[in-house]
């Protein structure tokens, strides 16, 4: 009976391996978002349709400046630090009261919306000519509706937010006394 071939590896080759892993694994370890879902099992704010949520709501809110209401309700986010340059990236929805939405802003130095903003920044879809409407969408509802009743707002150049822009939506008319917003930051 003849024996099977024997496979050999040069130990050069398996140390080449080892070093090429060992450098993936630095590259996109912890700090790339890739696998790294820790905070979904934290946090039950976190949208359970989406991964890669390895950073806080107050850390991811902290370096887009914005300052959510502390009675917030139905608060529902994603949000993820990785990458090659360390980018952030946050997406929320919450529901507040008029006059916690007019704190916001001002806290948040974002811009009221109107219904004539333009969003040029984030994958939002805006109500205009030709576009029709439809509800909420994205996991968890994260991408906000498009109506004509809707209000948007986006950082400007003179925000000081270049880097790091924020898109703004807010549907005030549906249940005007809790008016429900969205927010997009992403690390640009």
């Amino acid at each position: 009976m003849k024996r099977p071939a024997r496979l050999t590896i040069p130990l050069s080759a398996v140390a080449v391996l080892g070093l090429l892993g060992w450098g993936a694994a630095s590259v996109l370890g912890p700090s790339s978002g890739l696998p790294d879902n820790h905070v979904a099992a934290a946090d039950p704010r976190v949208c359970p349709d989406t991964g890669a949520n390895n950073i806080s709501l107050a850390e991811a809110a902290g370096h887009f400046g914005l300052v959510v209401p502390a009675a917030a309700a139905h608060l529902v986010f994603t949000a993820s630090k990785g990458g090659l340059q360390g980018e952030t990236d946050l997406s929320m929805r919450f529901t507040t009261t008029p006059a916690d939405l007019i704190a916001f802003l001002g806290s948040s130095r974002l811009d009221p919306p109107s219904t004539t903003a333009k969003v040029t920044t984030g994958d939002w879809d805006v109500y205009g000519p030709g576009v029709p409407a439809r509800p909420a969408g994205g996991p968890c509802g994260l991408n906000p509706p498009v109506a004509r009743t809707m209000k948007y707002s986006e950082d400007g150049p003179d925000s000081g937010m270049r880097s790091s822009p924020r898109t703004l939506a807010v549907d005030g008319t549906t249940d005007p006394a809790h008016p429900v917003v969205w927010v997009t930051g992403t690390d640009l």
